[in-house]
Order: C-alpha cells, then sequence, then structure tokens
C-alpha cells in the first residue's frame, strides 16, 4: 500500500510504500516530488500509484520529469509514463539499455533540465548502482535512493536480521554491501566529495525515514568522509 503525499519541506514531498523481497524481507520505499520554480513536478523514483496518489501529485503541478535514480530502482517507470505521458523520462547511466521496454528521453548525468533547483550529483565507481544523487538548492535537501539507510523500525524479524548483517538496522548508515559494489574506489570518493560540498540540512533516501539530525556530518561519518 502506498502512502498519501507527506510535505517535507516547501515544494518538496515524499511518498513511501513497501517491497517485498525474497525471504520475507520488507523495506521502505520512498518516491520524491520536487516542484520546480517553473510549476513543474520532477517524481524521483516514482511509486507504483493508485488513482488518490495520482491525483494529489497532478495537484501539485504538471508533471514535467519521472526518474530512475538508479540501476536498481525502476520497477514503477513504466506506469508513471502512462500516469503521466507528458513528463520526459530520464534514467541514471545504463538504465535505457537495462530497460529497452522503455522510451527514455534522456540520461541523467551531470546537468539536466533543471538549472540550479536541482542538481544531479552522480556516484560513480559502483556500477552495478550508477545511482544519482540530487541537491534541492531551496530546502537544502539531499536526495538519495541506495548511498545511506535510516530504517528505524524493521517491519518484521527477518527484515531486522538482515539490516543488522548490513550495519543498517535502526541507523543512519551505509549498507556494507557497498563493500562490494565499489569497483573504483577513488572514484567513489571523488562523488562522495564532491556530494559533500553542497550545503544540505536533511536527507531524503529511497529506505528509511527522513533525516535531520546534523545531516550533512552524518553523511559524512556514514561515507567515511568526516
Amino acid at each position: 500500500m502506498t502512502m498519501p503525499l507527506s510535505a517535507i519541506a516547501p515544494d518538496l514531498f515524499t511518498a513511501t510504500s513497501t517491497r517485498r523481497f525474497l525471504g520475507g524481507v520488507v523495506l521502505p520505499v520512498c518516491m520524491t516530488a520536487v516542484r520546480l520554480p517553473d510549476g513543474t513536478v520532477t517524481l524521483i523514483s516514482p511509486l507504483p500509484m493508485d488513482d488518490a496518489l495520482a491525483a494529489e501529485v497532478a495537484a501539485l503541478g504538471p508533471v514535467g520529469a519521472l526518474v530512475g535514480p538508479s540501476l536498481l530502482h525502476h520497477l514503477s517507470l513504466g506506469p508513471a509514463r502512462e500516469r503521466f505521458p507528458q513528463a520526459a523520462l530520464l534514467g541514471a547511466p545504463g538504465l535505457a539499455i537495462k530497460r529497452p521496454d522503455l522510451a527514455f528521453d534522456g540520461e541523467v548525468s551531470e546537468g539536466g533540465p533543471w538549472g540550479d533547483a536541482l542538481t544531479p550529483l552522480p556516484v560513480a565507481g559502483a556500477p552495478r548502482l550508477n545511482e544519482v544523487v540530487f541537491h534541492h538548492r531551496a530546502s537544502r535537501t539531499l536526495i538519495v535512493t541506495d548511498l545511506v539507510f535510516n530504517i528505524a523500525q524493521p517491519a518484521n524479524r527477518r527484515t531486522g536480521m538482515v539490516l543488522r548483517m548490513m550495519g543498517t538496522r535502526g541507523r543512519f548508515a551505509r549498507s556494507r554491501e557497498w563493500a562490494v559494489l565499489i569497483r573504483d574506489r577513488a572514484a567513489f570518493r571523488a562523488s562522495v566529495d564532491r556530494i559533500l560540498e553542497h550545503p544540505f540540512e536533511r536527507v531524503i533516501m529511497a529506505h528509511g525515514d527522513v533525516f535531520e539530525d546534523d545531516a550533512h556530518s552524518a553523511l559524512a561519518r556514514a561515507l567515511g568522509r568526516a
């Protein structure tokens, strides 16, 4: 079940759902909606939408872009495109190759159609993910996908066990899985340093609660750059 939109800051909203994985693991999944100065809305990691949520999104303004921010977060892009056919479909590097069934309009890299209102920041060095995070300048918010987790209350015992193994149970942290995912550590560190150059006071992530407790310093520690 997908929850209604929640206002996080002016022109910044989230909606959450859950996804069940093999073995009974259940994780929260978050979509972020950003209303830009031109009045259009960008959806990052679109979720499955019923009519009620689609109406809430449409009430924010015309949807201008749908973003698949990594090679793992793309399952609802097709249905979202059906809901909002006028929106540009943008994917992380390599996603158009992974999903040839979708007609992408472009690749998310540095730059993009948002000017300085929403800045995409690619995370290099982990080609199985090719995650792109976003800095929302007006609200001083960083929007990430799998770079960090912040799941305070696991959905069930199995989920709690897996999160503990990954080092993310009940805490704002990077999963230990990144030790395997990172193939070019120098490129990854350079990307993280570039992200940390941006001023932000909160982190929205795909899996977990919004984090606002000295978020910039906490992210630097979580990513080994403090």
